[in-house]
Parts: structure tokens; sequence; C-alpha cells
């Protein structure tokens, strides 16, 4: 099978593209900027976070995430917590609005995506996730 490696290398830039655009749309209700949502989706993956790992899973410094942190902290999204067996460990976790925020943005991302793929079969959708996979695991072992 004959293909241009650069078209669809400019496919997934475009849809790449449209997928933050979509993200932001969602972002632009809630005030929120994208870092700040992104400490967000790593404490509801992890429940709690420190921010020494909140640094290098975003690769930010130290000051960065802890601007991001303290904001979110005033507006009530999360708080800071010490380390019941480390007192110099400060661990990032929701506060209930922070958590009831995750989950709604979470459902609203998943709706808008869903919109995405409405018109597709399910099959289609099985097919396009795999081929997806594929291309992400053959990206990793490069």
């Amino acid at each position: 099978m004959k293909y241009n490696s650069f078209e669809i290398a400019m496919l997934i830039k475009e849809i790449y593209a449209s997928t933050i655009e979509i993200v932001n749309d969602n972002l632009k209700e809630s005030g929120l900027t994208h870092q700040q949502t992104m400490v967000i989706k790593l404490i509801a993956h992890k429940e709690k976070i420190t921010i020494s790992e909140l640094c290098k899973e975003m690769s930010l410094a130290k000051g960065t995430i802890s601007g991001i942190v303290s904001r979110l902290e005033a507006a009530d999204y999360v708080k800071k917590v010490k380390c019941d067996n480390d007192k110099r460990n400060t661990y990032v976790e929701f506060s209930t609005k922070g958590y009831e925020y995750a989950k709604n943005f979470r459902n609203e991302i998943n709706k808008s995506f869903d919109k995405i793929f409405e018109n597709f079969t399910d099959d289609e959708v099985k097919e396009t996730k795999e081929n997806l996979i594929k291309l992400r695991d053959k990206l990793k072992r490069r």
C-alpha cells in the first residue's frame, strides 16, 4: 500500500489542534487555565500528589507549580495536606469543589468527543482506536 507519511503527519497535527480547541472551549466556561486543569487531571488520577511529582509530570519548575497550586487553593479547588509520616512532604488533593469540577469536566469532555464520533459505527470507532494505539506504541519504541 502506498501512502504519504507527510499527509498522515499533517492529519495528526490537525487532529491534535482540534482536540486542544475542544478542550479549551470547555475551559473557557470554568475560568481555569490549561495548566490548572492539568494539575486537576493529575490529582484525579492519583487522588493526592506532591508538588515534586507535579513538577516531574508537567515538566515545570517548582516555583511555577507552586503558583498554579496556590491559585487553585485560593479558588478552593485543592487543598494542601501534610504527610502524616514525613511533615516535610505536602500533598495536594481535591477540595469538594475541585472533585466536583473534575467529575463534571470529564463528563463535558466526554460529551464533546462523543459528538465527534456520533456518525461512526461501533466498528469504525474500534478500528480507529486500535490504529491509534498501534501508532502510539510504535512511536514509543522509536
